[in-house]
């Protein structure tokens, strides 16, 4: 896996509770699923689980009676992971909610869920949220389901609320037990017991907080040694970030002489894990955007690769740069950053020129460390009008951050909302479409909704990629759907797009050849939309050529018996709501049966009976059918 791709996967999924980047926690290695865990996570999430007193049976009893319960701490305190044992106690799976900007709090759906809504991940004035949460809990509570809210104290004051709710506060758990918690999942029992008894270590976690113990425990891990005699000076440097042996290098290389060196350690540093010929390449580069003398004779004069190397604490390992100590390569660009502010803007576009996966991956991190959101934001604008897919894929990276995601899920609001047409724009819709959308859903539907409306065509094709992307996964089909029969309801530029969508999206296949939306059984709100998502479609002279010969291919299904006779006539007659429904159907369905193609495969057949549903559904006319011929009671022949 790349490091951009590794990227996506630490953020798109959720560190349980705290500690790297916000509420962001190491688990085995990756990042556990923010939306929606499996019973593999919660099982792992319940092991790491190191709980303070009885806030656990406290917050489920509340929740249990009441439908809602606020756990109230600081980020890092132990909030999520405390929300998540909550709903598993209870029996119910964990999700998680998050509130968009122009959306109402609207219960997702399905029953028995324990949903988990950081109030930090909102996008709406929390004064309405705390409106709407009263209606929201009554609506959950008829579905078994019920809501955990995670808040600070000034959070809590915002919600205007005019119950006040069940507050359980999350105190910090011992950090000694969480450190051995995090490091059992890596290391063997005698090896972790030797890791907490360490007199040096103990110095570090007596009196800290759960946020140290799990950054502690992964500065082991990733260090690779298995007892604390083997290493432990190397760990509690890579906790400290370096920042004592980086000071000391940085004041040894202070002459201008050292000017290609210094170029070098950020070149590594950005490059860790890269061949060496791009390492030394973009070392050059940053020695001419500088002003920094480089290598006499372009590097045929002086010192080789190795000795070079050796300067900067790195070592070629199967023809890669690596540092030789873990975590250098960020501590390096932490020191840079914090020490000389005044090279930080040389120093992004540095980054962003490289144009590689790990580059982006360490703007991203300083991003996500420091806060600034705009340094990515920046880059996505330039790189949209370059390369939109690599835009995409780092825009979204960002939007599920758990430090600057809200900042740039509001950013692509914005530019989706200005009516502006270009590149950009293009971007946003393909991250709505892409892994982003498994975490923050409502948050992807709003932002295509204002893009269906831009006068852009890239743009409503941009649009109809990405659901025809969301649709293609089981668990979002019903609600992209649900989606685009909204925007065909309304008027103007979004209905067009909408009725379009609709269309792309009916004709879409599985790979054994059936019609991709059609439900595999009895779905009645997916068989409910499509009805009205083919009366609009049918509606839109835009349109309705395509949806024609779409709907044809689903008749023909039914004909050769690929698809569900019950289904696809059910859609149909739903989709009958006036005169001018049945005859356009009616005309559609009889040229097809009795075009005279000569090709007979049950196409008589099942106009005949479509057409007889369609007129036992007519709640004017009841038996009537679009032939006239009455068969309310069943006695007269079906003749064709």
């Amino acid at each position: 896996m790349n490091d951009l791709a590794m990227f996506h996967d630490r953020v798109q999924s959720a560190f349980v509770n705290s500690v790297v980047n916000g509420d962001l926690y190491f688990h085995s290695g990756k990042l556990l699923q923010a939306h929606r865990l499996d019973p593999e996570d919660v099982r792992r999430l319940r092991d790491l689980y190191v709980p303070h007193g009885d806030t656990l049976e406290r917050a489920a009893l509340a929740a249990r009676e009441r439908g809602l319960v606020v756990l109230c701490g600081d980020p890092g305190s132990g909030r999520f992971i405390t929300a998540v044992n909550v709903a598993a106690d209870l029996g119910l799976e964990a999700r998680r909610l998050v509130v968009d900007d122009d959306e109402p709090l609207t219960p997702p759906g399905g029953r028995q869920r324990g949903y988990v809504l950081n109030l930090r991940d909102s996008g709406r004035d929390l004064a309405l949220v705390g409106r709407e949460l009263p209606g929201f809990v009554a609506r959950l509570r008829e579905t078994g389901s019920c809501l955990v809210v995670l808040a600070t104290d000034h959070e809590l004051t915002r919600l205007d609320l005019t119950v006040p709710p069940e507050v359980v506060r999350v105190r910090p758990s011992d950090p000694r037990q969480v450190f051995q918690a995090y490091l059992a999942q890596w290391l063997s029992a005698e090896e972790t017991r030797a890791w907490a008894s360490d007199s040096e270590i103990l110095g570090v976690l007596t009196g800290s907080s759960p946020q140290v113990a799990v950054r502690l425990a992964g500065c082991v891990w990733e260090s690779g040694h298995l007892a604390p005699q083997a290493g432990v000076g190397e760990v509690l440097a890579a906790f400290r970030n370096w920042r004592a042996e980086l000071t000391g290098w940085f004041k040894a290389t202070e002459e201008a002489r050292d000017g290609y060196r210094r170029a070098l350690l950020l070149a590594v540093a950005a490059l860790e894990g890269s061949p060496v010929t791009d390492v030394f390449a973009a070392a050059e580069l940053l020695c001419a955007t500088s002003a920094i003398d480089y290598l006499p004779g372009k590097g045929l004069i002086g010192p080789g690769i190795t000795e070079h190397l050796d300067g900067v604490d790195a070592s070629r390992v199967d023809g890669q740069v690596r540092f030789r100590h873990p975590g250098y390569g960020t501590a390096v660009f932490d020191h840079v950053w914090e020490e000389r502010p005044f090279f930080r803007q040389r120093l992004v576009d540095w980054l962003t020129g490289l144009r590689a996966d790990r580059p982006v991956t360490v703007l991203l991190d300083l991003a996500t460390r420091n806060g600034q959101a705009e340094l990515v934001l920046k880059a996505v604008e330039k790189w949209s009008q370059q390369d939109q897919p690599w835009a995409a894929d780092v825009l979204g990276a960002a939007a599920m951050s758990v430090e600057i995601g809200r900042e740039v899920r509001r950013r692509m609001y914005d530019w989706a909302t200005s009516g502006r047409a270009d590149a950009v724009l293009t971007v946003v819709a393909a991250v709505c479409g892409g892994p982003m959308a498994d975490t923050f859903d409502r948050v992807a539907f709003t932002r295509l909704r204002h893009l269906a409306g831009n006068p852009s065509g890239e743009v409503q094709d941009a649009v109809v990629r990405a659901l025809t992307d969301l649709v293609r996964r089981p668990r979002l089909r019903l609600a992209a759907l649900q989606e685009v029969v909204r925007w065909t309801e309304g008027s103007g530029r979004g209905a067009e797009t909408g009725s379009r969508a609709f269309v792309d999206l009916a004709a879409l296949r599985t790979p054994e050849g059936r019609p991709l939306l059609l439900p595999a059984g009895d779905a009645e709100a997916l068989t409910g939309v499509l009805a009205d998502g083919w009366r609009a479609a049918l509606r839109d002279p835009g349109v309705v050529e395509a949806a024609g010969r779409v709907a044809i291919g689903w008749l023909d299904d039914v004909a050769h018996g690929r698809v569900d006779e019950e289904t696809v006539h059910g859609i149909f007659v739903r989709a009958c709501r006036s005169s001018r429904d049945t005859a356009t159907l009616m005309t559609l369905f009889c040229r097809w049966a009795f075009g005279g193609r000569g090709d007979d495969a049950g196409r008589e057949r099942v106009c005949v009976e479509l057409l007889r549903r369609i007129g036992a559904a007519d709640t004017l006319t009841p038996g009537i059918s679009p032939f006239g011929v009455h068969d309310g009671e069943g006695t007269a022949p079906w003749v064709s």
